[in-house]
């Protein structure tokens, strides 16, 4: 456990360093801002997850659809399906629902600058059993996650942190591998961003470059175990609406048994404005 909190604080090192150096926006890759999605309008996102599966040494992929909505300006709802063949080796499949819903109940804002807060609770239904120790709301378990998170936007610069609990619910059907597993596990972000392109802004139809990196981990109390992920990305923005991204994950430290150390993702989100009465 010593040296687990010893890497902890290398990593959050690493971050405060990473922050006193770059600057960038808040649209995140990995995790989310406490900003909301705009009122009255919808979004639409499709992601494909990829990794090489502990068990098998295989690639193995996860396809997410996910609606996004913004209920009031404070408020927001998304809903998403998975598909995936990561435990069911026939093919992709059909895996499980995921509920989101968000409140910003903090907002100071400023010329190029803002401070917002928000709550967060999510809930998820899988078909998979529980093979893993490390949890998720993204297709894995049925679980129920609730946090809060803090985004700090500095004209180019934008720096967030979330904290939130993951909780198993029900009585999921476990596959023994020799280790114990965790219905409670706690859950951290660190974000930084930094808005590339362009370097000066004339019209809405310029294409936006961001880069990110964040810093994402678990840890289960009960255990004195968990991991540190480190994750890089890049994003383009099209008309202000359209929003392409790729990402990679990769464990810094940790101790948890994972379906995979390292991961890519690629998604595309598309927000139709004033869809909504």
């Amino acid at each position: 456990m010593m040296r687990f909190m010893l890497n902890t604080s290398l990593v959050i090192a690493i971050v405060i360093i990473f922050y006193q150096q770059v600057s960038g926006q808040e649209l995140y890759v990995f995790s989310s801002p406490a900003s909301n999605v705009p009122a009255r309008s919808i979004t639409a996102k499709a992601s494909a997850k990829s990794l090489v599966s502990y068990h098998n040494s295989e690639r193995e992929y996860r396809i997410m659809a996910e609606l996004q909505t913004g209920l009031s300006k404070n408020w927001m709802l998304s809903g998403g399906v998975s598909f995936s063949d990561m435990y069911f080796k026939k093919g992709q499949r059909f895996e499980s629902i995921r509920l989101y819903t968000k409140y910003r109940f903090l907002s100071k804002d400023d010329v190029h600058r803002h401070l917002r807060m928000a709550a967060f609770i999510s809930g998820s239904w899988s078909r998979n059993p529980l093979v893993y120790q490390e949890l998720t709301t993204d297709g894995d378990n049925n679980a129920i996650q609730a946090g809060v998170i803090a985004t700090q936007l500095i004209r180019r610069l934008a720096l967030s942190g979330t904290i939130s609990n993951i909780s198993l619910t029900g009585n999921p059907s476990k596959i023994e591998f020799g280790f114990p597993f965790y219905r409670n596990v706690f859950q951290y972000s660190l974000s930084g961003g930094y808005l590339i392109l362009p370097l000066e802004y004339t019209s809405y139809k310029q294409v936006n470059l961001n880069a990110y990196l964040e810093f994402l981990g678990q840890y289960a109390t009960s255990a004195g175990a968990g991991f540190i992920d480190v994750a890089p990305a890049v994003q383009l923005i099209f008309n202000s609406t359209t929003r392409v991204n790729f990402g990679a994950r990769f464990q810094l430290t940790g101790n948890f048994h994972r379906m995979a150390n390292q991961s890519f993702l690629l998604s595309v989100e598309h927000t139709m404005l004033n869809r909504r009465k």
